[in-house]
């Protein structure tokens, strides 16, 4: 860059970072003490500094050796930058000379020079627009982050005069009459300055001028003690003076009706009269457009506290996105924190309804119209254009303090015209939708009440007494709204309206999920309605996953899950459940899993969809899953159709509870309705994973609704197999008279109509365990005896040696240890033969428990040691046979599900 002058004129700003401009493009200025000395000789205002006064300005008094030499290279480095015309040496020294209004600071004191000028030819309303001008030049702290003595006394002394600015223009915005905008910002601003005198005077007197003498005179107050406090000084002259006028109600400090008299009142005159020139047209109001607030808002502490802390964030722009499911409270939440925020923006709350009347969302060009006309804008004054609607209103924003709340936004492309530029003001958005592609929001989801939360909220809307009459009820109602406050809101105004209604007959007609939206509706309030809004602003392929997720009866679905009843590969079934999450159209209670609002899923249900087909899928996937966790062979045993769970989706991955849920789901399905033999190999699969008593009653519930849905369909085969799963469940539970006459009454179905063999065999070593839990060990051997012989008859004798381990069990429970000995070591040389690990595994943890039963413990840790597979850890299976003795509980009675799955004992 050589010597030639530059044919643009160069820009610089101080009241902020040192940055340059050579028309539109900012140059690179280098490190920080570089711009340190590009600062100094800026603000030297074009007079020559010389190399050692650069060197003090940037070290003081301790200036390293090469002091001279780097501040040298600096300069030169910033002369190839800004070139040679506009930064060049000069008797020893180094000046810049700036174009007029091309330096911010230079700018700032004409602009407040000029104020001057307009104020004392008593123009008032001139000079508070050259005070807002030289004020807006400013980006935060003045030359931040320079080192140096000299960038420290500039930030001070820069700090100081914008204070003062500020202050002249406060000054002129009280003497416009312009009080009750400026309350809250003269409150805000005493608080950041409490020692000075001068913020402390224009406070008292605009909180006069409002009506609030008590708080004038509790502003002095607070003045004197921090005064007193910090300085040991009493208040100064001018603030006591205005003390006494204001307990004398000095008719003089009002805002005179001639508001000439106010633009000639000379500084400091607190509103005496004076002469002076026509006063111009009395500016437009500041806009208060905040919807009304509810009176019995409760709760969200902690999400209001969150919000407001971001909302008030100094020296920013404050974008807050507050976004959840249709009817849990998002604007009333927006209203509530917006009328306690609102004096703290005094310049104006502007609300806008971005979901439109007729069902579409508002263009944003025409909310921006709605913005701009509130602050005076005529309307054939405004530009048609979103672009140049949007700079304006950046514009008219600059310098004010406004909180923008943008009510039901449909997505980001909508808000993103509507945000200020400059620090200042603040906006609260409420969405359905994650406004995720709105970078520079911070985004809180809203989520239901907490049930005492959404107790206090009806017992405000129906009163104490009749809370307190029916309070078991009241809860009850309060879990059937899903905690919404919407429903909440609806029920308690029905109770209002009918005194005679009882809340439990209230609850009754909630009972019943196909009408309890149509329960859910008052006046123009439903909550069906809220949801529609909701639906209808999704894609069809949102819709159909909407729909057909709202099936299945289950508390959550993993992933995989999910994947099965929308029959598509996993990844687009998870981008599909997310979009839906994105939308507050369904929740992630945990990752990779997803579950509905109650009140969402009767929405969703009563739409319609594929149930047979989305539950056919659902039971195959879990089906699937469990053959998988069972293995081949034990699946094979169980007689459980596997096809290949070599590609099955791996462990299952919900609870007992939701496979439960399925089943009764399943079983209550309407003809034709499900296929319920995969359900009945479900319900067997799942009993034989069972490992704990709730999850055994859980799913013996589900057996007990599945039995006559398989009986009415005349499924002798699928009754049997119910009726297995339901005797082995009800074992486990404890019941072993239930459990005996169930097992009975499928051995019975199994020779009364030829059922397959693999299923008779299994009954039968189900009954050996049942006989065997109640000392009943001849007819255990008997029932054991029988399945193997089943077994060896389907050429399968290593599942025939499997289930004599439940014989030799059986006979050590009669003390016949060398018998019961001789019978698990043929087993486990058959499934060597055969190469059945786990069957040899289990033979090897048998001889190991009758060994540990005649106390021979050294053998007993010999079979555990050498029994493979992964069932035979040594330490786990002896301290299981310890445990087991010790309870009085014969030891060969431990199962695995394994066992249990080929009907070991």
């Amino acid at each position: 860059m050589g010597g030639a002058e530059p044919a643009d004129p160069m820009r610089f700003t101080v009241l902020g970072p040192v940055r340059a401009w050579r028309g539109v493009t900012e140059l690179p200025l280098g490190a920080r003490q570089q711009r340190c000395v590009l600062a100094v000789l800026l603000l030297r205002g074009g007079t020559t500094v010389s190399v050692e006064e650069l060197v003090d300005a940037l070290w003081g008094d301790r200036p390293p050796p090469s002091a001279l030499g780097t501040v040298r290279t600096y300069a030169y480095r910033l002369r190839r930058v800004l070139g040679h015309g506009t930064l060049g040496p000069d008797a020893g020294g180094y000046r810049i000379v700036t174009a007029p209004g091309h330096l911010d600071s230079a700018e700032c004191e004409r602009l407040a020079a000029e104020a001057a000028r307009h104020r004392a030819a008593g123009r008032t309303g001139e000079a508070l627009t050259a005070l807002r001008q030289a004020l807006a030049l400013w980006r935060g702290e003045a030359l931040p982050g320079l080192p140096g003595p000299y960038a420290e006394r500039q930030r001070v002394r820069w700090s100081e005069r914008r204070l003062e600015l500020l202050e002249a223009r406060l000054e002129a915005e009280l003497d416009l009459g312009r009080h009750d905008r400026i309350t809250g910002e003269l409150a805000e601003l005493a608080d950041e300055h409490p020692m000075r005198e001068r913020v402390s005077q224009l406070w008292m007197l605009a909180l006069y001028r409002a009506g609030r003498q008590a708080e004038a005179l509790d502003a002095y107050a607070a003045a004197r003690r921090t005064l007193v406090a910090e300085l040991g000084v009493e208040p100064g002259p001018e603030l006591r003076e205005l003390h006494c006028r204001i307990l004398a109600a000095d008719p003089a400090l009002a805002l005179p009706t001639d508001s000439a008299d106010l633009v000639a009142a000379p500084p400091h005159s607190f509103g005496e009269p004076a002469d002076a020139p026509p006063a111009e047209p009395a500016p437009p109001p500041a806009p208060r457009q905040l919807p009304s607030r509810s009176a019995d808002f409760v709760g969200r502490q902690a999400e209001t506290a969150a919000l407001r802390e971001t909302l008030l964030a100094p020296d920013a722009t404050p974008v807050v996105a507050v976004c959840g499911l249709g009817g849990v409270g998002k604007t009333e939440l927006a209203v509530h924190l917006a009328h306690s925020l609102a004096p703290r923006f005094p310049d104006g709350q502007l609300y806008a309804d971005l979901h439109g009347e007729d069902g579409r969302p508002v263009p944003p060009e025409e909310v921006l119209g709605s913005f701009l006309r509130a602050f005076g804008l005529a309307r054939e004054a405004l530009p048609t254009g979103l672009t140049e609607r949007s700079l304006l209103l950046r514009s008219v924003l600059a310098g004010r303090k406004v909180l923008l709340v943008l009510d039901n936004a449909r997505d980001a492309r909508q808000v993103r015209p509507l945000l200020p530029g400059a620090p200042g003001s603040a906006v609260l958005v409420t969405s359905r939708a994650r406004l995720a592609s709105l970078t520079t929001a911070r985004s809180t989801e809203l989520g239901v009440l907490a049930p005492a939360e959404a107790l206090r909220l009806f017992t405000g809307i129906v009163g104490e007494d009749r809370v307190r009459a029916e309070e078991t009820a009241a809860r009850e109602l309060m879990a059937a709204c899903g905690h919404l406050p919407l429903a909440i809101r609806i029920v308690g105004a029905r109770l209002v309206n009918r005194p005679y209604w009882t809340l439990a007959g209230l609850l009754d007609r909630l009972a019943d999920d196909r009408r309890r939206l149509d329960v859910l509706r008052t006046g123009d309030l439903a909550v069906e309605s809220t949801f529609r809004l909701g639906y209808d602003r999704l894609a069809p392929a949102q819709a159909r996953a909407f729909r057909l997720l709202a099936v299945p009866a289950t508390p959550d679905l993993p992933v995989d899950a999910v994947a099965a009843v929308l029959d598509l590969p996993r990844h687009a079934a998870e981008d599909l459940a997310e979009s839906l999450a994105d939308a507050s159209m369904l929740e992630t209670p945990a990752p990779e899993r997803y579950r509905f609002h109650p009140l969402l899923r009767d929405f969703a249900r009563g739409l319609g969809a594929d149930r047979t087909g989305a539950l056919d899928r659902l039971v195959h996937h879990y089906r699937t899953a469990t053959a998988a966790a069972l293995g081949p062979t034990a699946a094979r045993r169980a007689g459980l159709h596997a096809p290949d769970v070599s590609g099955a989706p791996g462990p299952v991955r919900t609870g007992h509870r939701g496979i439960a849920e399925l089943i009764v789901q399943c079983a209550g399905e309407p003809d034709p309705g499900p296929d319920l033999r995969p359900v009945g190999e479900l319900l067997l699969g799942a009993a034989l994973l069972c490992e704990s008593g709730q999850a055994a009653r859980e799913l013996a519930r589900a057996a007990n609704a599945l039995l006559p849905a398989v009986r009415q369909r005349r499924d002798h085969c699928g009754e049997a197999r119910v009726r297995l799963a339901l005797g082995r469940l009800l074992l486990e539970a404890g019941s072993a008279a239930p459990a005996l006459a169930e097992l009975l009454r499928a051995r019975e179905l199994c020779g009364t109509h030829d059922l397959p063999g693999a299923l008779h065999a299994h009954i039968h070593a189900a009954l050996g365990a049942c006989h065997a839990h109640s000392g009943r060990h001849e007819d255990a051997i008997t029932c054991f005896t029988a399945a193997a012989d089943i077994r060896r008859g389907l050429g399968d004798p290593a599942g025939a040696a499997v289930e004599s381990l439940g014989l030799a069990g059986a006979l050590a429970g009669l003390g016949r240890f060398d018998d019961a000995e001789r019978v698990a070591a043929a087993a486990r040389t058959v499934c060597h033969q055969h190469a059945d690990t786990d069957g040899e595994a289990l033979a090897g943890n048998a001889l190991g428990r009758i060994a540990r039963e005649r106390a021979d413990h050294a053998r007993a840790a010999g079979h555990h040691s050498a029994a493979p597979g992964p069932d035979c850890e040594t330490a786990h299976d002896l301290l299981a046979v310890i445990g087991a003795s010790e309870a009085g509980t014969p030891p060969w009675l431990s199962r695995t599900p394994r066992q249990d799955a080929g009907g070991a004992v």
